[in-house]
């Protein structure tokens, strides 16, 4: 960035003299610091948050494989024959046949 300078003039009251006046314009902020710690900033925060979120499932995953682990050794049913199922397998006798 250029660096202006701004002249003004300065009168004396006493000695009636006129004097010019060089002031120098302060240099802007580097924008490149800014804009990288902005970026870096968001980023950062949304790392975290996934961060966050990914500790809240895992934790939430645990309770809930807990949860069927529990049920799962509680579970009372009868393990005897299924009234529903139906054999794929079926045997047909032809009175007719008479082979061996």
């Amino acid at each position: 960035m250029v660096n202006a300078s701004a002249k003004s003039v300065s009168v004396t009251p006493t000695t009636k003299e006129v004097l010019p006046v060089f002031t120098e314009c302060p240099s802007g902020p580097d924008i490149i610091p800014i804009v990288a710690g902005v970026v870096a900033g968001i980023v950062l925060i949304g790392l975290a948050l996934l961060l966050i979120w990914k500790l809240l499932m895992i934790i939430h995953d645990l309770r809930e494989f807990a949860k069927f682990e529990k049920e799962k050794m509680n579970a009372r049913w009868d393990t005897g024959d299924n009234p529903i199922y139906k054999s794929a397998v079926t045997t047909v006798v032809n009175p007719k046949y008479e082979g061996n």
